[in-house]
């Protein structure tokens, strides 16, 4: 990346004079140093399945316009944010320090609660055969620009090296969430038609503020379709501390979510960050009445719109669909294509048979994300929920950045539903 160089001083003087003939309400939101301190950069990450575009702005008087950096993408005309709505910094960027790789974290599992985790459960969770970290967060559910997500608020400078390694490393992108912008997973930024780089509503019933869409970006964590700081989770009312990221690198990952699951004590719900070594014989899958079932029910959802979030009956995304349809075949499936992909041991297209589920990853420097899932019916066929503005249909199965196929095992599909 080439060194970013500063205005000369003829620039800063022609910047100067610029500011002393502005009315003078503007004028005293200027620095005397310069007219507009806007930085736009572009970086392009092997995150979470896709290259990652991450529009990073060091300024917050969106007020006034933004100067782009030749080779950059245009700034967003997003506006102005509402004063009582100003982002709080959960760290100032000075204190952000730049990460380096050799410190990444494995994140192993994701433990959330509909209310707050005392110290002492989170002790307990810390203390299970095999956990080596935990990173406590808040989590929960909001609307990005009306679309329901699952987001999590977290302190920038501790939870960056739990994602993976491109992501961790930009500081850049760190300073951006710290100074309150939101960071939004590449599948949601794109078949939700976010505007990268816009400003949008976030919040739900508990809250609502004005967030800029700094950073299409995946943590690596199954479901998680937003992240921004603590001080914008407590803004539009995310309860702290209703999540614990778990490094378990050794363990047993399906034997450590019943430990945390037991350990909690209380109703809570814990997501797999890590693959599952299956070892299962061919009569623990599914029968053929359950595969006519859900195929038969995905067939009745030909023609009904994709809409990003939706799980039924009338709307589906990719994942929705596959969970509405084996609930049809008496069949618990999780609700993201993350989890799904973890239901059963991987087989070669060449063998796939219907019932079977297709997944898809968009970026070749991270095969390990999952972006895309579909329900394959044989003979080079599958149904799809394919994106925004597109519909439930047959289509032929590309195989281009095909992840894999798995095939499903009811009894683990039922395990990781709940």
């Amino acid at each position: 990346m080439s060194r970013l160089r500063l205005p000369s001083r003829e620039v800063l003087h022609a910047a100067e004079a610029a500011r002393r003939r502005l009315p003078s309400r503007i004028s005293q939101r200027v620095t005397a140093g310069w007219l507009v301190v806007a930085l736009l950069a572009v970086l392009t990450l092997g995150t979470g399945g896709v290259a990652v575009a991450a529009v990073l702005l060091t300024h917050h008087d969106h007020s006034q316009s933004a100067v782009a950096v030749p080779g950059t993408l245009p700034p967003a005309d997003s506006g102005a944010l509402d004063p009582v709505q100003a982002p709080v910094a959960v760290n100032t960027p000075g204190t952000l320090k730049r990460h380096h790789g050799r410190h990444l974290v494995s994140a192993t599992l994701l433990v959330t609660a509909d209310h707050p985790l005392s110290d002492k459960a989170v002790h307990r969770l810390e203390k299970l055969s095999g956990v080596h970290r935990v990173e406590p967060v808040s989590a929960g559910h909001a609307r990005v620009m009306g679309q329901r997500a699952f987001v999590l608020g977290v302190d920038p400078t501790t939870f960056r090296p739990w994602t993976p390694e491109s992501t961790a490393a930009s500081n850049p992108l760190w300073r951006s969430i710290a100074r309150g912008d939101v960071a939004v997973s590449f599948d949601m930024g794109q078949n939700a038609n976010l505007p990268l780089g816009g400003t949008v509503p976030v919040g739900d019933s508990g809250g609502l503020a004005s967030m800029r869409i700094g950073a299409f970006a995946s943590v690596g964590m199954a479901g998680v379709d937003a992240v921004f700081s603590g001080a914008r989770a407590q803004q539009i009312g995310l309860v702290p501390r209703t999540g614990v990221v778990i490094s378990a690198p050794k363990a047993d990952p399906l034997q450590l979510r019943k430990s945390a699951l037991q350990a909690l004590r209380h109703k809570a719900h814990a997501e797999l960050l890590r693959d599952v070594v299956i070892v299962r014989d061919a009569g623990e899958f599914l029968t053929r009445t359950q595969i006519a079932n859900f195929i038969n029910a995905a067939k009745s959802r030909i023609g009904l719109p994709y809409v990003w979030g939706a799980a039924g009956p009338a709307a589906f995304d990719c994942s929705g669909l596959v969970q509405w349809a084996f609930r049809y075949a008496g069949v618990a499936m999780p609700r993201v294509s993350e989890e799904q992909w973890f239901t059963g041991p991987r087989i070669p297209y060449a063998e796939a048979r219907p019932g079977d589920l297709l997944f898809w990853h968009y970026d070749p420097k991270d095969p390990s994300d999952i972006d895309h899932v579909a329900i394959y019916v044989g003979n080079g066929m599958m149904i799809t929920a394919p994106h925004t503005g597109d519909y439930v249909k047959y289509a032929p199965v590309p195989l281009s950045n095909m992840a894999g196929v798995v095939r499903v095992d009811p009894h683990l599909s039922a395990e990781l539903a709940y």
